[in-house]
């Protein structure tokens, strides 16, 4: 879907599933003060903070949690892969794909060094992301390394099918981007989600290993107070509006609040990423006519956490076989799967 078509569906549905990739867009939109609300100029800036303060108060900070369990992951990979032991097959290597690679410092730190690890003559890097940003700034790299690396713009939860034959290959999701499953808001763990999810990205190939990056911490104070910090790059995508739609003057960007609205048991944590409007609003969008109420709640999109035993269970029923979990033990979660042939 279009970016347009992206804010229709959010506006007249007050849920669009995709936005989520939209927010890391850099655009040029401003605020009433003529700041940047630019998505990657914002996401930059609460990804220096969170790491400031995790200096300052010596708390887990996210971003280094799962670098370093990327570091033991990249340790052990050979243990999980063992086709790559095969005599026959240890020249080809084995095949990288990265759903969501992020930023450039994402690939260097996490992806890299699995792809050297696992690289062979013919294998391959494939990086697939929504965010044309990043996957211009990776691919502006010095010879990205003279690997063999293609860029895919693409739907990471299409279930496409990425490698065929015997080319076999080891899936990453960092940045807990899993978590930003499209559903609906639910009271109950959201198994068959989950597990379709799990399908669908395992598709990927017919003979492949999983790692996905998960939140485990099922605190919903602390997710709440993490999420609410930085509530400009929440809302940014209504400036992006403003800036690059159809739009007539009486939208306004400013009409929107932003709350993290939290529900869960002790299997799942959902973070409902709520805009809410503070007052009546009419406008124009294209050639549809959008009214919104005063108190009105737009879904943006989803922050999951899930429980070890919970995870491991759909992947079960998703036809995966977990063969490790790496934790920090303060939130931070990589899975490994193995696909069941």
């Amino acid at each position: 879907m279009s970016f347009l078509e992206t804010s229709l569906e959010l506006f007249q549905q007050k849920y669009a599933p995709d936005i989520g990739p939209e927010q890391y867009a850099h655009h040029t939109g401003l605020d009433r003060n003529g700041n940047s609300m630019s998505g990657a100029l914002l996401w930059a800036k609460a990804e220096t903070q969170r790491m400031n303060n995790a200096l300052v108060t010596g708390t887990a900070n996210m971003v280094d949690a799962e670098i370093k369990l990327a570091q033991k992951l990249q340790q052990r990979v050979r243990d999980y892969v063992q086709w790559y032991h095969q005599g026959e097959r240890s020249r080809s290597g084995v095949s990288i794909l990265d759903y969501g690679p992020g930023t450039v410092r994402a690939f260097q730190h996490k992806t890299l060094p699995l792809v050297t690890s696992l690289c062979g003559e013919t294998s391959r890097c494939i990086l697939v992301d929504r965010s044309n940003e990043f996957l211009c700034d990776i691919r502006q790299l010095p010879s990205a390394f003279g690997l063999r690396i293609e860029f895919i713009r693409h739907d990471i939860f299409s279930g496409r099918r990425y490698f065929f034959g015997d080319e076999a290959a080891f899936v990453v999701m960092f940045g807990r981007t899993f978590g930003n499953l499209a559903a609906s808001i639910s009271e109950t763990p959201p198994v068959e989600a989950v597990v379709q999810a799990l399908k669908k990205i395992s598709n990927s190939a017919k003979r492949c290993w999983v790692a996905i990056s998960i939140g485990s911490d099922l605190r919903k104070d602390v997710a709440k107070s993490y999420y609410e910090a930085h509530p400009d790059f929440q809302l940014n995508v209504f400036y992006r509006m403003k800036a690059e739609l159809p739009i007539d003057d009486n939208f306004d960007p400013e009409v929107f609040d932003y709350e993290a609205d939290i529900k869960g048991d002790d299997k799942f944590m959902q973070v409902i990423h709520t805009a809410i409007v503070k007052r009546n609003s009419t406008f124009y969008l294209k050639d549809k006519s959008i009214k919104l109420l005063d108190g009105d709640r737009l879904h943006l999109k989803n922050s999951f956490s899930f429980s070890e035993a919970f995870f491991k269970e759909c992947a079960h029923l998703a036809g995966l076989a977990s063969i490790d979990v790496l934790s920090d033990n303060a939130g931070s979660d990589i899975h490994v799967f193995e696909k069941a042939t």
